[in-house]
């Protein structure tokens, strides 16, 4: 195919080379959901959408305002609508569908939201809002969380038309046109590159740190006269380049980079090279318009919509961190591609293309407005429907108890270090002894349904947490400044400091009904995922150096010798949960816990962590009510091959009370998810705050030895 000149970089007629770019970009996004390894950073293929975005989209309007001196609002939105719409509801009702039948009823009405938001177009929004919740990192995967960009790109739909409106007002419109993009460009660049390090979920979702991507296509949109010019000589190399930028991306950028910073500028600026390039003598265009690679691009689009929910369903009750086997989820892949051709020849295409399908405008929008509700109705509705389903029975959550053994009025005071009683194992086996030594009792055979009246209820139990975070004493990772809360008695004369990270919040309901029975003034100092240990932590939530936990723990130890408490409380994460020391060693961790703890004033207490689940244990049960047994853990992988050496190894440092109710919370094997009629976990990680409160007078005898 001969080079035409600048209709070849305008958009001005068809381009094979650009179809073919966007099946490389659908390729990537696809293998690199697929986990297929060595396609790590394949995510980057949606940066690749948006740059052809912006320069499709950006060129026709120019165009259009050049030819007719006008942009036309109403045209524009129908082709618009027509384009995305109706692939994009059907995907998503049939989506809620399988997710009915698939997922955890807990995860339903999660899911319904995410579903109602993306059909609004501002599915990023609610995305980028969830990515800040620590609490929800354990829950299963959205299967429309793919929408993201569908909301990026629909939210530049609605705004763009008017900005070149208002930028084109003058004799030299592409002048004024790239003077506005070449600046929102710029702004959103470094929008993008603040709020990747502050705000990574915001960074990655929403328009304003997108949009330079998008603009930067506009660009060159807008300056097609220019570049059209450029000698092959420039332009050949220049595009393969492009092509190799973008293809490196796939390994040199992983979901562990910060991202999109600096490092987006890759993928971008190498899809911006494909585009200039242009479909010139032995250009990267030759490569490119491959009938296969075309087919994808014609696809990509439906195969979009169609491949997530596709991989991720299947996978939807596996364990924590647990995948489907590599030929499943390559067979997956296949067989999205095949549902994104019926998608694209029976729903985008006919309606799109179609004559049969032709509208007014009046009708055309009802009729979007008509899909619209009816996905919102027919989400809201499965949503509303599971809710239902999980509201019976259990009461409130905070201070509830059944076993009088765990009477918080601490009448009944169990010995702490006390393992529960051994009972004959099944068929004459012996359990497998603990990390500790020690050998667990047994868990009984046959089912063990959910009791009816089990406390929290399944649709409670997610929230059944400490009241820190709703305090707002409770700092989240970029927070460092300390909060002045106070609980129990603030006039108080023994005044007790509770000091970690939201494992040692979940510890609070019963640690402040102490200090309220015995009149104590009780000072919390929380920060997520920052370990009280004197060692650098690298952060897998900002994957990087933890310095805000440097700082933080600095004023704690400050503050700490300002108010001199009578006794310190403290209680650390496992190791590798949300953050890495650095040195893995748990025994050096436990001399770093000492050297950082014995710099505080008062009597010491460490408490050993709570044994963890491998599933989100409401989620797993709401699907599992007539047997809970496939929700629990066993006991060794609970505990860690590691469970209690750092919090040990510090305490005999120290010479501190050391507090380990791991027998009470996992008495057999394996860990029991449903203990004495309450639900032990509130998701993989944390205990709910009634299954704390029935410990609270084990915790409060445990705690005698420190309590001066």
């Amino acid at each position: 195919m001969r080079y035409q000149g600048a209709r070849r970089v305008t958009g001005g007629e068809f381009r094979p080379d650009l179809e073919g770019l966007r099946g490389i970009a659908i390729l990537l996004v696809l293998l690199f959901h697929a986990k297929v390894p060595g396609t790590e950073g394949g995510f980057v293929g949606v940066d690749v959408f948006f740059v052809l975005s912006g320069f499709l989209i950006t060129g026709l309007l120019v165009r259009e305002r050049e030819r007719t001196g006008h942009i036309d609002l109403k045209a524009f939105y129908i082709r618009r609508v027509r384009r995305i719409l109706p692939a994009a509801t059907v995907v998503l009702a049939i989506t809620m569908v399988f997710a009915w039948f698939l997922m955890a009823p807990l995860d339903l009405p999660r899911v319904a939201g995410d579903a109602v938001a993306s059909a609004l177009s501002v599915g990023n929004i609610r995305f980028a809002a969830g990515a800040t919740d620590y609490f929800g990192t354990d829950l299963a995967p959205s299967p429309v969380i793919h929408y993201w960009s569908l909301g990026v790109e629909e939210q530049f739909y609605l705004l763009w038309p008017a900005v070149l409106i208002l930028a084109t007002r003058n004799h030299r419109p592409r002048v004024a046109a790239a003077i506005v993009l070449a600046a929102l460009a710029v702004t959103s660049f470094l929008a993008a590159f603040v709020l990747t390090d502050a705000a990574p979920g915001w960074a990655f979702y929403s328009l304003p740190t997108r949009a330079w991507q998008l603009g930067l296509g506009g660009l060159i949109a807008v300056g097609s006269d220019r570049v059209a010019r450029l000698r092959p000589a420039i332009a050949v190399p220049l595009g393969w380049a492009g092509l190799a930028a973008v293809l490196a991306s796939l390994v040199v950028i992983t979901p562990g980079t910060p991202y999109p910073g600096v490092a987006a500028l890759l993928p971008t600026l190498g899809s911006a090279a494909v585009v200039v390039a242009g479909d010139r003598p032995w250009s990267v265009a030759t490569v490119l318009a491959v009938p296969p690679l075309r087919f994808l691009g014609r696809i990509s689009y439906s195969l979009y919509l169609v491949h997530w929910p596709i991989l991720v369903l299947p996978a939807a009750t596996l364990e924590i961190g647990q995948q489907l086997p590599i030929g499943v989820r390559l067979g997956l892949a296949a067989l999205s591609v095949v549902a994104g051709w019926a998608s694209f020849r029976l729903v985008e295409q006919p309606i799109h293309r179609g004559v049969r399908f032709r509208a007014t405008a009046r009708r055309t929008f009802a009729v979007a407005g008509a899909a619209i509700a009816l996905v919102v109705v027919f989400s809201g509705s499965i949503g509303l429907a599971a809710s239902a389903q999980l509201d019976g029975g259990g009461g409130p959550g905070t201070g509830i108890v059944t076993d009088p053994s765990a009477d918080p009025s601490g009448s009944f005071e169990p010995d702490p270090t006390a393992t529960a009683a051994p009972t004959p194992t099944p068929a004459g086996e012996t359990p497998a002894p603990t990390p500790s030594g020690e050998t667990p009792a047994p868990t009984p055979d046959g089912p063990q349904p959910l009791p009816a009246n089990v406390r929290p209820s399944l649709g409670r139990a997610a929230g059944d947490a400490d009241p820190l975070e709703a305090d707002g004493c409770l700092l989240g990772q970029p927070q460092i400044q300390l909060r002045n809360c106070v609980y129990g008695n603030k006039s108080g004369s023994y005044t007790v400091a509770l000091v970690g990270d939201s494992h040692a919040a979940q510890w609070f309901p019963a640690i402040e009904a102490i200090a309220n029975d015995r009149g104590w003034k009780l000072l919390p100092y929380i920060k997520l995922s920052c370990r009280f240990i004197d060692m650098s932590l690298y952060s897998y939530w900002y994957q990087r150096t933890y310095t805000e936990c440097d700082t933080w723990r600095g004023l704690v130890v400050d503050k700490l010798r300002q108010v001199k408490p009578d006794l310190v409380i403290v209680i650390v994460i496992k190791d590798k949960v949300t953050s890495t020391a650095a040195d893995p060693d748990p025994a050096h961790q436990g001399q770093a816990m000492a050297r950082l703890v014995g710099q505080l004033p008062g009597a010491k207490a460490i408490m050993v962590d709570a044994p963890t689940s491998k599933y989100n244990v409401p989620s797993c049960l709401s699907g599992h009510r007539s047997d809970v047994r496939p929700c629990q853990t066993s006991r060794i992988r609970a505990l860690g091959p590691y469970s209690g050496v750092p919090e040990t190894t510090a305490a005999a440092a120290l010479g501190a009370t050391l507090i380990d109710l791991t027998p009470l919370i996992c008495p057999g094997d394996p860990c029991p998810v449903v203990k004495d009629g309450m639900i032990v976990y509130r998701d993989s990680w944390h205990l709910t705050a009634t299954f704390v409160m029935s410990l609270r007078g084990a915790l409060e005898q445990a705690l005698l030895p420190a309590i001066k």
